[in-house]
């Protein structure tokens, strides 16, 4: 069964709450993983603690980004 967007964004938003507070989390998004829709998470260094690798059947992907910084 595919992954809807609906899906996805219900799943981001339980992740969100999971997630408040974890040290060096910089974003959570949505993005296209093939056909379907995952969770992405941004981290500015590894994270410290586990990072489950799906919530609610929708996949998560981490991705190590570094600091985001405002452009001049």
């Amino acid at each position: 069964m595919p992954i809807s967007l609906d899906k996805a964004r219900k799943a981001k938003n339980a992740l969100t709450k999971k997630l408040k507070g974890v040290e060096g989390l910089v974003g959570i998004g949505i993005t296209k993983s093939g056909e379907d829709y995952a969770v992405k998470v941004n981290f500015d260094s590894p994270p410290k603690e586990p990072i489950p690798s799906s919530i609610a059947g929708v996949p998560i992907l981490v991705e190590v980004v570094g600091r985001i910084r405002k452009q001049d």
